[in-house]
């Protein structure tokens, strides 16, 4: 079963994101967008991981 982790880090311009990151190391989605805070940030990627199971493929 592959365990899949979500990695917050603040990047070069100080803003805070969001990576999703498979088991081994790669980076599968990231947040897109920088966040001012690392609370705003975190609450961006539980909404991803709260929703896309419910997520459909076009």
């Amino acid at each position: 079963m592959d365990t899949y982790k979500f990695h917050i880090y603040q990047d070069a311009q100080r803003e805070w994101r969001w990576q999703l990151r498979s088991t081994n190391g790669r980076i599968v989605a990231d947040s897109g967008e920088g966040y001012s805070s690392w609370s705003a940030a975190y609450d961006a990627a539980q909404r991803v991981k709260d929703n896309a199971g419910k997520a459909t493929i076009d």
